[in-house]
Parts: structure tokens; sequence; C-alpha cells
């Protein structure tokens, strides 16, 4: 053992001197190597004071003899020598002596109370008597007790015990259980007894002492009165089993329970450590019932119930996730009420109330009908709010719009007469010479009787062939806008494959990329996707948004033609990166012969509002997405049936 160590364990106080010898062995110094925390309390002196420091004129003055023959003496002969401490160093009234003993590492000094012998025996004597009596006492007092009371040592055998506690188990008188072993004591009990008591709380004594939790049992005996129980490690690893009655807070509890059951609210009862203590069957229902026990927390519970994903939660009209709901309940308010609605329809009210001792009460109760009633009420108001606004509307507007009314009438009957004539015309005075032209045209351009000479002759022709066809497809546009809005355009529906119209309408527009200096991409499409449509209709739709994408891309931009399935449609989209729409504009250009002023006014203006007109008969839509700058998106969505 190290000398500190060894100096520590002294009665008062202990120092160790190391002794310093002259050549001839004489020890002619005695320094302090260490010294004890008792013994500088006794002298009231500091450590840094002593140690090293030679202690023979101290000594001299403490002991009134020669340290340095003392120390001599004991170094020869091996026996310590006991002296007289002056009590007046040391301020104390106590009687002390001074051991000198020889040590490994030199002299160990020792102070020690110098009472004697029977003085300090018959105090001793004393003190055991005391603690022998309150001894008796607490044991009496355990004895008496009527909670029961079980102390076991730490090989689990049984040191004492009361009368309430033998009861419960049905053992024996108490001297026949003193010193027997818990296991030995609960088969005897089982033997008595025919019911599972003391096999049940056995397990669950065993399963906390491998745990070490804290936690209570509670036994009911035959006789209708119930214990709860708590076991408890002692310091020497023995366990005291410590109970008390509960069978009135039972009863109570049972009380409690059949009343919340028999109301038709949801009711739940926390503690102010948020645990759960008491709920009724209907919030089972809501919170999961496999779930809810004794002592489980309120964020538990709250987060099963947001678990479920046919319920929202709302709070002040506002949806919100478990997050906030828990963060609600941490700030402590008086009162939360919350709505919860379901996917079926129904709506209940939660409400948490927290008493000014920190328990809480959650009740909630079904609100679907008087939610219901709420909202029939709102909408008869705004109907009224609407309704009388209209009406007052219509009142000072209806002289307005009986005069529009009769000039707008003329005017259309004025335009429609003008576009029959207009169509009527065009189409005899037009298309019969350009079908001309086109087909002389057509030979020039292959020659068919015989070489032009020149090739500018070839070329001439090939731009009077062009030029043909592309008004011939304006009067053809005009014609089908103008049975469109008069109702007369028939559809011819047929199975088609989306790949071919597809393909047809790009290959008559390859040569105008090219052209224009453009990338086109076509993303492929599944070549069995089939579609009952107009397959003239639908082509042309696509010519007519390929040929705008073209027109409004400056050379070296994109033009991208892609198709996704869905499961009720498919999505056909014409993207590029042109020049761009204002979005303001968008709807004026869905009206024929409508031009985009930031275009220079190219084009007849009937590609888009013709394009959606068909892409409407066959029941579908027509989209445009487009910024100045960013592009043109335009979606179409035909619909599969």
């Amino acid at each position: 053992m190290p000398a500190a160590d060894t100096l520590d364990s002294a009665f008062l106080g202990a120092m160790l001197l190391s002794p310093q010898r002259r050549d001839d062995r004489a020890v002619r110094d005695l320094l302090c190597a260490d010294v004890t925390p008792g013994a500088l309390c006794l002298l009231d002196l500091e450590k840094d004071s002593l140690v090293g420091a030679s202690m023979v004129r101290r000594l001299v003055g403490w002991i009134g003899r020669d340290p340095l023959r003392l120390a001599e003496a004991v170094m020869r002969d091996g026996r310590p020598v006991d002296c007289a401490f002056d009590a007046t160093a040391a301020h104390s009234r106590q009687a002390i002596g001074v051991r000198f003993a020889r040590h490994r590492h030199g002299i160990l000094v020792t102070w020690s109370d110098a009472v004697p012998q029977t003085e300090t025996t018959s105090r001793l004597k004393d003190a055991e008597r005391r603690a022998e009596s309150a001894e008796a006492r607490l044991v009496d007092s355990f004895i008496a007790s009527p909670d029961p009371f079980a102390l076991f040592d730490r090989e689990d055998r049984l040191v004492l015990c009361n009368e309430a506690w033998i009861e419960i188990f049905g053992l024996q008188e108490l001297d026949a259980v003193i010193g027997r072993r818990f296991a030995e004591l609960m088969e005897a009990s089982g033997r008595n007894d025919s019911t599972s008591v003391s096999r049940d709380y056995a397990r669950w004594r065993q399963e906390t002492r491998i745990s070490e939790q804290d936690d209570t049992y509670e036994i009911d005996l035959p006789d209708g009165r119930s214990f709860s129980m708590r076991e408890r490690r002692t310091r020497e690893g023995g366990q005291v089993c410590i109970g008390s009655e509960v069978t009135e807070i039972i009863r109570q509890r049972e009380v409690l329970h059949r009343a919340l059951e028999s109301i038709n609210i949801r009711v739940a009862i926390f503690d102010p450590n948020d645990r759960l203590v008491v709920w009724n069957r209907a919030y089972g229902q809501v919170i999961g019932e496999d779930l809810l026990q004794p002592g489980i927390t309120f964020e538990a519970c709250a987060r099963s119930a947001s678990a479920k994903a046919d319920v929202v939660t709302t709070f002040d009209g506002r949806e919100i996730d478990i997050e906030e709901r828990l963060e609600l309940h941490r700030q402590k308010r008086e009162a939360l009420l919350f709505e919860r609605w379901y996917d079926s329809g129904a709506v209940s009210m939660m409400s948490e109330t927290r008493t000014p001792d920190g328990w809480i009460i959650i009740a909630g109760t079904t609100i679907t009908e008087l939610k219901a009633k709420e909202a029939v009420l709102r909408a008869r108001v705004a109907e009224l709010d609407s309704a009388r606004a209209d009406a007052e509307r219509h009142a000072a507007e209806l002289a307005v719009v009986t005069e529009q009314l009769t000039v707008e009438k003329e005017r259309a009957e004025a335009a429609s007469r003008t576009k029959s004539r207009f169509l009527a015309n065009m189409s005899h005075e037009l298309r019969t010479p350009l079908n001309a032209i086109l087909g002389f045209s057509e030979i020039l351009k292959l020659q068919a009787f015989g070489p032009l000479g020149a090739d500018r002759y070839r070329e001439y022709a090939e731009d009077i062939h062009s030029s043909g066809g592309h008004l011939l497809s304006l009067i053809n546009d005009i014609l089908d806008m103008s049975k469109v809005e008069a109702g007369k355009y028939s559809l011819v529906i047929e199975d088609v494959l989306l790949a071919e119209v597809i393909d047809r309408a790009v290959r008559m527009m390859r040569g105008r990329v090219t052209e224009g200096e453009l990338h086109l991409d076509v993303v492929p499409v599944d070549p069995n996707l089939t579609l009952r449509i107009d397959p003239r209709a639908i082509k042309q739709v696509l010519i007519n948004l390929l040929a705008n994408a073209i027109k409004f891309t400056p050379a070296g931009g994109h033009v991208e033609l892609s198709a996704e399935e869905e499961p009720d449609a498919v999505v056909i989209t014409v993207r590029d990166t042109g020049i761009g729409i204002d979005p303001k504009e968008i709807p004026r250009l869905m009206r024929p012969f409508e031009q985009d002023r930031a275009s220079g006014g190219q084009g007849t203006g009937l590609g888009l509002p013709l394009s959606n007109a068909l892409i409407g008969l066959h029941g579908g839509t027509l989209t445009v997405d487009s910024r100045p700058g960013a592009g043109t998106r335009v979606t179409i969505r035909l619909p599969r049936d």
C-alpha cells in the first residue's frame, strides 16, 4: 500500500518523517515526507509549510522530548514509542497521544485520542445499546404496519418481513419463513393457493431484478383486496419489498372507467409528466387499442393518431402536421381546439385542456352533422350575396346590353353574308385555276415532255409549284375553319397508329427544317400505340404546330415533338426555342385571323385557331405556354376512347 494510503488511514492524523543521517549513520535531522489531512487539521497548518521541512524543533515543542533520540531508538529496536502531545499546540482541549513507529519509508508519527480505553469502551457499548433499541423500534414498526414489507439479503434469503406480507402469499407464521429463499417461499405459496398470484409475482420480480427497473406490480387477492408492490435493491445487494393497499383507488378507477365508457365522447387523461393514466374505448379506437397502456407518453399517442392516412388535423382553420401539433402541446396552453377531417367525410373535434396542477384532459366528439349544416348555411349565404350582386349588376346593365345585342346582331349578320360570298367565290374562282397552275408547274418541274433548257427554268417551275401549294393550303385552311365554325366539319374516325401520323407530318416538314437551319428532335413513340382519331385532321394539326415552331425559331434553334401516354389520354407536345409569345396575347391568337404583333404579322392567323378547333372536335384540349424570348410549348391532350 502506498505511503499516502497508509497515512490517510490514521485515527486522528499522521505524518511520515524521513530520517537524514550523518556519515556515522546517526540521525541528524527529520524531514516531513508526507502528512494526512487529519494531521493538518489537528495542527492547524498548511501542507506546503510542512512537506520537505525539518520537523525537529516542531516536535520538541509538541512532545517535549528529543525526537532524534526517539527516532534512533525506534529505528534500532523496531518497537513503537508512545508519548504525550501538547494539546495547546493543536488548539484542542482533548487528550492526544503520539506514537513513533518504524515504517518502511522512515518514521511514522500518529496522533490519536488519548481518552482511556475503559471510557471508549463504555461509549461504544452505550452507542450499541442505542442502535439496538432504534433497530428494535424500527423492526416493530415494520412488523406492526398494515402495509406488507419484506427484506431479502444478497443471496435472496428472507431477513425480515411482517404479518401483512405473509398473509398476502398465504405463508406460515413468521418464525417458519425467516431465512428461506424467495423461490422456496413462492413455491410454498403456490401449493397453498390455487391462483397464479405467487407465480406471476415471482416472474415480474425476476424481470425487474434483471432490468433494474423501478416499477410496481398489483396483486389482487381472493377477498377483493388489491395491493401495489414495489421492489428495490439495497446497497448490500439485497432486495426490499414494500407494498400498499390500493383497493379503494382501484375501485374509484373502475367507477371512473365505467363513467367514461358510458359517455359518447373520446376521453383520455394524462398526468403532469405526459403519461397516460385513464382512457375509454372510444379514444382507444382513434389511437389504436393495441398501443394504449398506462404510462404511455402523450407524444406516442399523438404520433399514432397522425399516422393514419385517411385523416387531416386542422388548427385555427389550417392544416397542421404532427410536429406542429406537438409544439402546440409543449406550449402548455390552458385550452387547445383541433378538428380532424376524415376521407369518409366525418369530422371530429378534439379539445386539450390543462388543469392548474398540470393534468391534461383530451376530449373528442363527432361534429360531422354540425359541419354539414354549417357548410349548407355558408353556401346559402354566399348564394344570396351572389344573387343580390348579380341582380344589381343586371339591372344597371340591362339597357346597355340590349343596345349592344342589337348592334352585334346586325354586325354578325353582315359578316356572315360577307363570309358566305367570299367562300363561294374562293371555292370556284381560286381553286379551279390554282389546280391548273399546280398541274402545269408539276409537269415543268418533272420535265415530263423533255428538258427545259436552262436550270433556272426548272427552279422557277419549282417555286411556282411551291407557292401554289401554299396558296391551296391556305384556301383549304380557310374553308376548314369556316366548316368548323358552321358546325359542318365531319371527322372520319378510325383506329390509327399514332407513330405513323407523326412520321407523315414530320416528313412533310423536314425540308423546311433544313432550310431554316434548325434541329428537329422527334422523341420515339410506342409503335403499337393506337388512337381513334381522324388521321387527316391530326396530321394537319401537327403540320400547323411544326410550321409555327419553324417559322418563329431563329437559325440554330431546336424544335422537339414528343408523345406520352397517360392512363386516360395521350399527350402530344411541340416545343421550340423561338421568340416566344406574350402570355397576355395567347387568348387573342386563338381567334381566327389574329396575328402575333411581336412577330411582325407573319402568317395568316389560322394555324392555332384551326388546330384548337380540330382537337376540340376530338374531345381533346390544346394549351399554349410561352414567354417572350423563352420559346413556346404547345400541349395536345387526346382521350384514348
